[in-house]
């Protein structure tokens, strides 16, 4: 379970799910209590990839009645996390590789420009010191003094409060909850592949670059640390035993998915 919300993470607008856990919320209704907790079991994986349930199982499990978990359930289909199946209740949506390519590249322009505009604007100095504090988590999963969990939630905070520094409420809400649709991903690639972790000096570089107030430094440090993340998750998840025993489909006629260009690139394979 998440440390207690740090002082800085406390003061911002949008705060992802994975720091909240444990959190009480006692102004929230029943059906945004059913769909904060539903959301969390799919997020971490409680609920995985093709589980299936009904809305009868899930307001006995909440011990509430099933019109809040039904218009929960209404909104996280609408988030794209579940699938109504006709007459025989919920399933969980998968993972598939091209979503997350899309996730991450998505959060590579997002948190990119997030990083940039940060540093443009200045970010305090009490949110320099946590970021600093953030950046440090990784080398000490490097030499054994923090644990994997630790250093998850170490750069999902640490890109969070980039993003509220932005001064863009909107800006700031689209990361969020890109970091809360990633978190499920990046917990699904720890299962296939547990020795996997960010190399030490990604946050730091990020750190420094904000610290001087140089957006364009800023900006392609962030970069980099995304893309370097999208490509590792991509190569963890196509490991899975699911998409190696998956079918290989026949290619639309006209060539398939590849363009004229890439495919003239493609090697001779007889």
């Amino acid at each position: 379970m998440p440390s207690e919300i740090h002082p800085v993470i406390r003061g911002m607008s949008h705060i992802p799910a994975l720091l909240l856990t444990g959190e009480e919320k006692p102004n929230l209704d029943r059906t945004g209590q059913a769909y904060r907790a539903i959301r969390r079991q799919i997020i971490d994986l409680t609920l995985p990839p093709g589980s299936s349930f009904s809305e009868a199982s899930l307001a006995q499990q909440w011990h509430i009645s099933k019109t809040p978990v039904r218009e929960a359930l209404a909104r996280l289909r609408r988030d794209g996390l579940v699938d109504a199946l006709p007459r025989a209740g919920y399933v969980v949506s998968p993972i598939t590789l091209q979503d997350t390519d899309d996730l991450c590249a998505l959060r590579t322009l997002l948190s990119g420009e997030a990083a940039a505009v940060a540093a443009r604007r200045g970010v305090e100095a009490p949110t320099l010191e946590r970021l600093e504090a953030l950046s440090k988590v990784p080398f000490a999963l490097a030499a054994g003094e923090a644990e994997l969990e630790e250093s998850l939630q170490a750069g999902i905070e640490f890109e969070a409060i980039i993003a509220n520094s932005s001064g863009n409420n909107r800006f700031g809400k689209a990361i969020v909850d890109v970091l809360d649709e990633l978190e499920r991903v990046l917990r699904m690639a720890l299962l296939i592949a547990p020795e996997a972790a960010s190399p030490p000096g990604e946050l730091a570089a990020i750190y420094e670059r904000l610290r001087a107030r140089d957006a364009d430094g800023a900006h392609e440090a962030m970069r980099n640390r995304c893309e370097r993340v999208r490509h590792d998750v991509l190569r963890i998840l196509a490991m899975s035993v699911s998409v190696s025993r998956a079918h290989i489909e026949m290619p639309a006629k006209g060539g398939g998915n590849a363009s004229a260009g890439v495919a003239a690139k493609l090697p001779v394979i007889w």
